[in-house]
């Protein structure tokens, strides 16, 4: 998403914040269909309340204070201790998609030890610069829970925002040149299918901590509300885990066809690999991954059977055999959001839309035959809509049942958009439920993760890599494991100047130095045609390394 700034100053009206003796200050943006509004200040009313007091204004403002609009906006602020929460309400005749909360005159000494969220790596943190600014956005890719922090434990604020529902949050700082200081904004959005003249944001709670201690207390109340929202279960406590899932150490990609029509490897040749591998690390400890194993990757999504040119569903048949004698358990890939137009007539029902339903959202456009164009009849389909939740059921107990696969993947299922018509993260929850009420044994993992995905999805690739330490690895490792993306290359002895092929991935060739992982994150490796006659030795080294992670 490109960032855009307004090219005048918007005048809005600030308010103090309630017990803070910094001079902190808070502002209101309203966003509806047709423009961006702010408080008209001579309709603008504070009123104590308690410790807090409420803001009511009953006529709106655009353009930077040179027009006014009918519309209200009441925002009520309560103080609890050290922390602050504002709930916002916003009324008018065009729909309400989205509220601001503006915050001004942050204190210096925090803002030189800079924002950050629980997934950024250990001691990193970021601030804005003039023409540099900060986005984070929830659901993923940046913004994984909507909780962050502006500076370290002694004195540091956070920000929290108590949300019951998968609803899109923004956090953005910058310094504007008509401020010349930073201001933190963080955007709550209305879902889509529920646009209309009247928007409550959830309630934002804004901490002022004293210590480490305060803050590890914050997030540990932050992580309470999300597991009583979403029903979030503690890894060794959740239901949807074989125990075969416990002990796996090494997840190991199997790559089948490429896009193109390329074959990394056939069905025999991956029973192969396999006992060969297992030579190195014993099976119970290995996942098998299967990439393009349903014929040319991606090109053939919705449609799910084993490849004819891996040798058909004889040779997976085959495949399978040996694995579970060498004791691997098996996980094929299904597009959980993926298809090829010219196979799935009903693309049109289901394709992701734009919030006002009238443009096709794409995930990405990966040009897979490499004329340096995106391919033209890749779409993106909602597994909120019933007709396609119910094809992807099909096609994967389908797969289950007849070749009894230990696992499911759903590739891209981390991805969301604001879709008016079929809400995105409840599909998913249908979706899992229904496979988990036909197979209970097996395990349902995906792409990517976000903190409400995680009480579905209890295994997913890591997008951020399995090496990294968070700064508060208990939003993930709490509930849920990961391990490596595909997108990392094979093995290449010369890293980082070997090739790394990235198989069916559309990375093409990206060398990648294996790392022993953190906790609560699963290694992982590529093989390709050549990987286990050239990089026997690193296969090895990666095996060790596999067998020493917690």
């Amino acid at each position: 998403m490109d960032v855009t700034e307004l090219s005048y100053d918007p005048q809005d009206p600030f308010f103090s914040i309630p017990g803070d003796d910094r001079g902190m200050a808070w502002g209101v943006q309203i966003f509806t269909t047709g423009n961006l509004y702010g408080l008209a200040p001579e309709h603008t009313e504070v009123v104590a309340e308690g410790d807090g007091l409420r803001v009511s204004c009953n006529r709106l403002s655009w353009g930077g204070q040179q027009g006014r609009s009918e519309g209200q906006v009441e925002a009520v602020v309560s103080v609890r201790g050290r922390s602050v929460t504002l709930r916002i309400s916003a009324w008018h005749d065009e729909p309400v998609k989205a509220i601001k909360l503006l915050l001004r005159n942050l204190p210096t000494e925090v803002q030189r030890e800079g924002l950050w969220h629980p997934t950024l790596p250990q001691g990193e943190s970021l601030w804005p610069r003039s023409g540099s600014p900060v986005l984070w956005r929830y659901p993923g890719p940046e913004w994984l829970t909507p909780w962050a922090c502006i500076g370290e434990a002694q004195g540091a604020i956070s920000i929290s925002v108590r949300d019951p529902e998968v609803r899109a949050k923004r956090l953005y700082a910058h310094v504007p040149p008509y401020l010349h200081l930073p201001e933190v904004e963080v955007i709550c959005e209305e879902s889509a299918l529920r646009w209309c003249s009247h928007f409550t944001s959830p309630e934002i709670k804004i901490s002022f901590l004293s210590g480490l201690a305060d803050l590890e207390a914050d997030f540990r109340a932050h992580l309470e509300f999300l597991e009583g929202s979403y029903g979030l279960r503690r890894w060794e406590d959740r239901q949807d885990v074989p125990g075969w899932a416990r002990d796996i150490k090494l997840v190991v990609y199997l790559h089948g066809q490429h896009w193109t029509g390329h074959v990394f490897n056939t069905f025999d040749k991956m029973a192969y690999v396999l006992e060969q591998l297992t030579r190195l690390i014993a099976g119970r400890h290995v996942l098998c991954f299967v990439p393009g194993w349903s014929g040319r990757y991606y090109f053939s999504y919705p449609l799910y059977a084993p490849g004819e040119s891996l040798g058909g569903s004889g040779a997976f048949e085959r495949f399978i055999s040996v694995a579970h004698r060498l004791g691997v358990k098996v996980m094929p890939m299904f597009g959980a959001t993926g298809a090829n137009a010219r196979l799935y007539p009903g693309w049109e029902r289901a394709a992701f839309l734009n919030r006002t339903g009238r443009v096709v959202k794409l995930i990405n456009a990966p040009d897979w035959d490499t004329d340096r164009h995106e391919e033209d009849d890749q779409v993106f389909l909602n597994p909120g809509e019933p007709s396609f939740r119910q094809h992807l059921i099909e096609e994967i107990r389908r797969t289950v049942a007849r070749y009894g696969v230990d696992a499911v993947f759903l590739d891209a299922s981390s991805a969301w958009f604001n879709d008016p018509r079929y809400d995105v993260y409840a599909g998913y929850r249908e979706l899992v439920a229904s496979l988990r009420e036909r197979f209970p044994h097996i395990l349902i993992a995906g792409e990517g993760w976000y903190d409400a995905l995680l009480a579905l999805l209890p295994m997913n690739q890591s997008l951020l890599g399995v090496s990294v330490r968070y700064r508060l690895p208990e939003l993930l490792t709490r509930y849920a494991r990961v391990f490596g993306h595909m997108a990392q290359g094979a093995p290449a002895s010369t890293w980082p100047h070997g090739t790394g092929s990235t198989g069916v991935y559309e990375e093409g060739f990206l060398p990648v130095r294996h790392e022993q992982p953190e906790f609560g994150h699963i290694l992982s490796v590529n093989v390709v045609e050549d990987t286990l006659d050239r990089y026997w030795e690193e296969m090895a080294t990666i095996c060790r390394m596999a067998l020493r992670s917690a």
